[in-house]
């Protein structure tokens, strides 16, 4: 057998067993532990490449091949950092293992047919994707700037610009519910609608629960008190949902330990639970140790460090409809804004006491942000603390896939969607009709700016593309929003003001009679299907 040099094997079909990857700017570096490909047998599309007619592609029908295959792909996730082909067969992981054509290869766990494309996988990362479980639902177009950061599941609340949903995450009543079902059918990610928890009787949740949400939010803007915390988590396990939790700032329906006492060592998720995003002042942050609390942060506070402070007292006045003029509201805004419990965050995340990293979007928070400020704390740690003592290598293993789950597996967890997103494992997917995937893909080395997507479920992709006119590599790269130098000023950017949406091809609407209707009429006269 003939041997190549590691660099150029990892040159050609990415790092394998030993090789070390440094994660971007940070000083994080991962190791690859194992390799779940066949040395020799590797695949690879590309012209002179493997998968080709009666090479690396066989000769089998549709159904016992798979849809997708991402090629030598570096998997980073919670349960391993992984070399290895993934497969996909109608919108869910078939297989994590070896692509190939099983009647000349060995070891095939993953078939490659006439019915296959490809996504090649070479010095790349794949990750699950992001879920964030802290929206404000204020503008469908948070949905593409989630997903343009690696987001594909969000998880909150609301009912458009009001004022309520400035302020809260919560969907209140089954009307609204069914209107934002409606509303969230087209957007291209998995949505978890948050009812209003707030209510000390059960039938009002109940008929909540029933029209569709995947949890209720108790805020202190509408009265988190004991007997609406303990209504709500009663309920919750009557239902099977969880209950997510903003506490009272003000101390005014009691203290923390009223309402760890109200909990009653039920299961809960604790939003912002440092403090300043809201939370019992200034003692929320004892909540964490509690083993039956579910601690999240939202990112403004994440990392501390020159500018974190600065911004909070106005980003908290607009957000909560307070008055600058009013010395109460003020007050309020600056009991929640303490310099000593941000710092105290970042440890806690770095020792596994927090565990679960979220947006707060529009509101104490960006929707874009989740999986970058996770990861500047984890860096920040590493520089900070060093090597966390799990380690056991001379790598960061164990504090990546600790980062990772806090945006991934463990809010999927804590919401019970962890069956069909957030990790990269064999059944899992995004779900129903153009919800998205849980497949990230990142460059892991210094190559050429090419086009970055997400692969969704029913097979479509959101692709990060500088200019559609360009050739194979459009020397300029942007980000949506931005304006490109070759995009005339006349011209709306994309994703800023005045875009105009465009639906991906769909089946044809039809009317109740069966009849098709033209082009546009489900967009100008409402849903042509019920609410979920």
């Amino acid at each position: 057998m003939s041997n190549i040099s590691r660099q150029a094997y990892a040159d050609m079909f990415g790092p394998t067993v030993g090789d070390k990857v440094r994660l971007a700017d940070t000083e994080l570096w991962i190791e690859v532990e194992d390799d779940l490909t066949t040395y020799g047998e590797e695949v690879k599309f590309g012209g002179g490449k493997v998968i080709r007619d009666g090479m690396g592609q066989g000769q089998m029908l549709a159904a016992d091949c798979v849809d997708l295959v991402l090629t030598n792909a570096l998997i980073v996730d919670h349960w391993g950092i992984v070399k290895a082909d993934i497969g996909v067969k109608d919108g869910r992981i078939f297989a994590i293992g070896k692509a190939g054509n099983p009647d000349i290869q060995p070891n095939v766990t993953i078939p490659i047919g006439a019915a296959t494309e490809v996504i090649a996988a070479e010095g790349k990362i794949v990750t699950a994707g992001g879920i964030d479980t802290h929206i404000h639902w204020i503008c469908p177009q948070q949905a593409e700037e989630a997903l343009v950061s690696g987001v594909t599941t969000m998880v909150g609340g609301g009912t458009g610009p009001a004022a309520g949903t400035h302020a809260t995450t919560c969907t209140p009543g089954p009307w609204y519910i069914s209107r934002m079902l409606q509303a969230a059918d087209s957007l291209p990610v998995n949505i978890g609608l948050l009812g209003k928890g707030n209510v000390s009787q059960p039938d009002a949740l109940r008929e909540q629960v029933a029209a569709g949400v995947i949890g209720l939010k108790i805020h202190e803007d509408w009265g988190a008190t004991p007997a609406a915390i303990d209504c709500a988590l009663t309920v919750a396990d009557e239902m099977d949902i969880q209950v997510a939790l903003h506490s009272d700032t003000l101390n005014e329906s009691g203290f923390v330990e009223d309402t760890l006492a109200a909990i009653g060592g039920r299961t809960i998720h604790t939003f912002h639970t440092e403090g300043a995003g809201g939370g019992h002042a200034p003692d929320i942050i004892t909540a964490c140790a509690h083993p039956n609390i579910l601690p999240s942060s939202t990112n403004p506070t994440l990392p501390y460090t020159l500018n974190t402070i600065d911004e909070h007292l106005d980003m908290l006045m607009v957000c909560h409809h307070l008055d600058p003029d009013i010395a109460e509201d003020v007050a309020f805004a600056e009991s929640r804004i303490r310099r000593e419990t941000i710092a105290a965050e970042d440890v806690l995340h770095d020792l596994g006491a927090f565990s679960l990293t979220s947006s707060d979007s529009q509101a104490m928070g960006r929707v874009g942000e989740v999986v970058l400020r996770t990861w500047q704390v984890a860096h920040r740690m590493k520089v900070q603390r060093g090597a966390l003592a799990e380690e056991t290598g001379d790598n960061d293993n164990f504090r990546v896939k600790r980062y990772i789950a806090k945006y991934t597996i463990n809010p999927a967890l804590t919401h019970g969607i962890a069956h069909e997103v957030g990790s990269i494992e064999v059944g899992k997917a995004g779900g129903p009709r153009g919800l998205v995937t849980s497949l990230l893909r990142r460059e892991t080395g210094h190559r050429d700016q090419r086009r970055h997507d997400r692969h969704r479920a029913d097979g479509r992709y959101q692709c990060l593309d500088s200019d559609p006119a360009a050739g194979a590599l459009p020397s300029d790269v942007w980000r949506p929003g931005q304006r490109p130098p070759s995009l005339p000023p006349h011209l709306p950017v994309a994703g800023g003001g005045g875009q105009r949406r465009c639906r991906t091809a769909e089946p044809a609407q039809r009317d109740r009679r069966g009849k098709r209707l033209p082009y546009g009429a489900e967009s100008r006269h409402g849903a042509q299907q019920p609410a979920a």
